[in-house]
């Protein structure tokens, strides 16, 4: 995730100095206007949206072809999401799936 290095303040005008990761800089490639900046804290992602792939509740609708071709074997139900107002636009942010760091579980093996 980008971390903010830098905030300036000139005028009317603010300068922001990110640093980001790889998978990040990839994505930016070479966009330099039209770019939308969002938290994704769960503190913040305060909606709840339920996930699904058939049916015709309310929920947020995903083709498996969309999940085989991003590696997403299964979808949480309840996933953490919220619509943004960036000027005349509305963006809705979903976090499909979250890496945590876990402590790693091991169990004592049984000698039959």
């Amino acid at each position: 995730m980008a971390d903010i290095k830098s905030i300036d303040m000139d005028g009317d005008n603010t300068y922001v100095t990110f640093k980001v990761s790889e998978s990040e800089y990839q994505i930016l490639k070479l966009s330099r206007k039209d770019l939308v900046i969002l938290p994704t804290d769960d503190k913040i992602l305060n909606e709840r949206l339920t996930t699904g792939k058939l049916g015709n509740g309310n929920r947020i609708m995903m083709p498996n072809k969309l999940l085989e071709r991003h590696e997403i074997e299964k979808l949480i139900k309840k996933v953490p999401a919220k619509i943004f107002h960036v000027n005349d636009s509305k963006y809705l942010l979903i976090k499909l799936e979250e890496h945590k760091k876990a402590v790693p579980f091991f169990e004592e093996m049984k000698n039959e």
